[in-house]
Formats: C-alpha cells, sequence, structure tokens
C-alpha cells in the first residue's frame, strides 16, 4: 500500500525546522565567543587610565585630578562613562578638583547586581567617594540622566554637598509630560540589551566607541534605561527637594526632540523641559540658584559650548567662596 507523502510545504518546514536546530544555537556560540574575543582584546590594548576602589563587593574605576578646595564630582549620561567628558575635565581643573569615574558596569567598572536606580547609583557614589577618600566640599556635576542622580545623592547625603551644577539634565517626570519616544528607546534596546554578551545589540546598535560596545557597558545601558522608565515606582513619591544647596542649570536651547516627532511637538517638548527645568532650580532654596538657557546648544552642552559651562562654573564656586568669607 502507498503511503500519501506529506505536502511539500510540510516538508519544507520540517527540514527548515531541523537546520534552524543546528543554526541557531552555532550562531549564538559563535556570537558569544566573537564578543568575548572582543571584550578581552580591548582590556590587554586599554588599561584603565585611573585608580579602583571597592563598593559593595565589585571594584570601581575613577579618577582624581587638579588641586584646590573644593572637588567637581562629574556624572555622565544614560550609558555614559569617564571618557564622555573631553576636555571640560582638564579645563575644570583650574578652578579645583576633578574627580570622575565609570558607575557600575559602565567602562572599567565591574557589574553589580543591584538596580541601576537613582537611588542606589547615588548610594554607590556616596560610597566610592568615602571609600576612595576624595577631598570635599563637592560641587555635583551631572548630564542628563547623570543629572537626576546628582539630585539623588545630594538629596540622600546633604553633608559636604557645596553645590550641584546641572547640563540639561533629567527630570523624574519627563516620562508623563513629554512625547512618548520611539518604540527603539523604550522597548526593544532595553529589553534586547540583555543580549550584550552574545553580541547582538552590539551588530544592531554599536558604538564607535569600543568602551560602549564592551558586552558589561551595553547590558548596564540597558539596564540604566529600564530602571528610568520605571521611575514612578523606583523613585516612589518623595519630592525633588535639595533645601539650601546651590543649584545651577544649563538648558539647551536647541532642542531637537525626538526621532520621528514634528516641530509641533519639537516645540512643546522643549518648553515643558523648560519649564521642568525652573523646577528643579526652584527646588533649591538658596539664594545661589540660576538657570542659564545656552542659545545654540544641544543635549551635549559641555562638549559643544565647554567655554560657558567653563564660565558658569567659575561663577558658581565665586558665589560660593564669597558667601563662606562673610
Amino acid at each position: 500500500m502507498d503511503i500519501e507523502r506529506p505536502p511539500k510545504w510540510k516538508r519544507f518546514l520540517k527540514k527548515a525546522t531541523r537546520l534552524s536546530l543546528i543554526l541557531v544555537p552555532a550562531a549564538l556560540l559563535a556570537g558569544t565567543l566573537i564578543q568575548q574575543h572582543r571584550d578581552a582584546d580591548f582590556h590587554a590594548k586599554h588599561p584603565p587610565p585611573g585608580s579602583f576602589a571597592q563598593v559593595d563587593g565589585h571594584r570601581m574605576h575613577y579618577r582624581l585630578s587638579g588641586e584646590g578646595d573644593i572637588t567637581f564630582v562629574l556624572e555622565a549620561g544614560l550609558g555614559g562613562y569617564s571618557g564622555n567628558w573631553g576636555t571640560l575635565e582638564s579645563d575644570l581643573v583650574r578652578i579645583g578638583h576633578v574627580f570622575v569615574y565609570d558607575r557600575a558596569g559602565l567602562g572599567w567598572s565591574e557589574t553589580s547586581p543591584a538596580p541601576r536606580t537613582a537611588e542606589q547609583i547615588a548610594r554607590e557614589l556616596h560610597q566610592l567617594l568615602s571609600t576612595a577618600q576624595i577631598p570635599g566640599p563637592y560641587i555635583l556635576v551631572g548630564h542628563s540622566l547623570g543629572g537626576l542622580s546628582q539630585i539623588r545623592l545630594a538629596m540622600d547625603y546633604p553633608d559636604g554637598i557645596a553645590a550641584l551644577l546641572l547640563i540639561d539634565p533629567s527630570h523624574k517626570d519627563q516620562g508623563k509630560r513629554l512625547p512618548a519616544p520611539p518604540v527603539v528607546f523604550t522597548y526593544l534596546f532595553p529589553q534586547i540589551s540583555r543580549a550584550a554578551p552574545l553580541g547582538l545589540p552590539q551588530l544592531l546598535f554599536g558604538s564607535s566607541d569600543p568602551v560602549q560596545n564592551l558586552s558589561s557597558h551595553v547590558k548596564t545601558t540597558g539596564a540604566e534605561l529600564r530602571a528610568f522608565l520605571a521611575i514612578d515606582t523606583n523613585w516612589g513619591d518623595r519630592p525633588l527637594r535639595v533645601g539650601k544647596i546651590p543649584l545651577y542649570l544649563l538648558t539647551a536651547g536647541d532642542w531637537q526632540g525626538m526621532p520621528g516627532n514634528t516641530e509641533a511637538e519639537k516645540r512643546a517638548s522643549w518648553e515643558t523641559g523648560r519649564t521642568m527645568h525652573a523646577e528643579l532650580v526652584a527646588s533649591s532654596t538658596s539664594e545661589i540658584r540660576r538657570q542659564i538657557v545656552v542659545e545654540g546648544a544641544s543635549h551635549y552642552i559641555h562638549q559643544t559650548h565647554r567655554a560657558i559651562v567653563i564660565d558658569v562654573a567659575q561663577e558658581l564656586v565665586g558665589r560660593i567662596r564669597a558667601i563662606d568669607r562673610k
């Protein structure tokens, strides 16, 4: 008796399934091995340019330069690290000490199992400053998402904080008040970054900076973004208040908005962002507080308008010292 053969499409599907069971694991293994080689090659060719201190059982990389009676503590934005400040670090040395570091999991710092919330980042930085015996008082400099964690540091550990200098900082409520970002920002990258050890997100979103292609760096960047997107839960009901701590804030005058935004949405977004920045300035009760709109500047003010940042830093330090002399 003849046995009826399955339809051609079913035979093809069966063969394709068998082939995928071989090719997919092979591709994953190959991607893992290649990424491990790239990570090892980077660390072999690029030794850490600073020092290390233990924080919660993992090593954190930092660098201290300059001298003086005040220390600028620099906190980079989302997925940023100690190498993102350009010459601002060497410029600030003319005013005082400058401390730059890599958050856990970024740059040369080891990863941490703790969530990448603003509260946790602030706690780790506070411990790092203490463990590494970094001299105060501190002016906390924060860019973008780093501005939010610096605010949290000032709120949770105000002793020894001389001032805040925020560069186009994030606001904890911006997810509710600004137009929704594209899905690649809110879902695709935050989830696919988990596959960093396989090399997949590096293939799709790779950076020209080899540090930012490290497995730990990509994976941690995704974790930081997921924590920020869940900030309503992570932050809780605590209001933004820094009390008597002086606060200067630089707002980008040329806000580009998110990809896909209409011109009207971009304008509305910029106006809302400027209002939120004014609210951050008002969170300080110090007489030393100011918002500076840097016309023509995009989000990375410290890279495109470095001289303005230096001038503002000098003014802030001058006002703080004048108060101290009274």
